[in-house]
């Protein structure tokens, strides 16, 4: 092959790989995953009752990221007092449900997805703390985590 030929065919392996290689950072993979918290009985006023910390799967992709979350729970009652949160390790969103126990949010977009997940509930009524009779019992909560790397 002539010196000229050569160029030529380097250069234009040279244009293709900066041309492909936008293209191929642009790509991300996608996944996602469900975790199940448990409880998080309300048994006073005026007190936060957490469920318990439910972990990412090992499988997920260190450096991966929440591109949106489904969340759902299920209590015995639904008081209009009653303050609801989906929390990760770096922060709450109040779940504004208005007689729904399931939604979407976008609020922890960007956060690890190597997060763990929680629900907090807080009865909020007066002043002080009193006993709630009956409890609102929590019984099956559920998280799922759509991320990208």
């Amino acid at each position: 092959m002539s010196p000229w030929r050569r160029t030529i065919f380097s250069l234009a392996a040279a244009l293709t790989m900066v041309l492909l290689a936008p293209a191929a950072q642009a790509a991300a993979a996608a996944g996602s995953y469900s975790v199940s918290p448990n409880g998080g009985t309300v048994y006073r006023t005026n007190t936060v009752y957490s469920s318990s910390f439910a972990n990412s799967p090992i499988t997920v992709p260190a450096g991966a990221t929440v591109t949106g979350v489904n969340w759902q729970f299920t209590l015995s009652s639904y008081p209009s007092n009653l303050t609801r949160q989906l929390c990760n390790n770096q922060r709450c969103e109040t779940l504004w449900t208005f007689g729904g126990n399931s939604g979407t949010s976008t609020y922890f977009n960007g956060d690890p997805a190597t997060n763990s997940w929680y629900f907090r509930f807080v009865l909020v009524f007066g002043s002080g703390s009193s006993l709630i009779n009956p409890p609102v019992y929590a019984y099956t909560h559920n998280v799922t985590v759509n991320y990208q790397y």
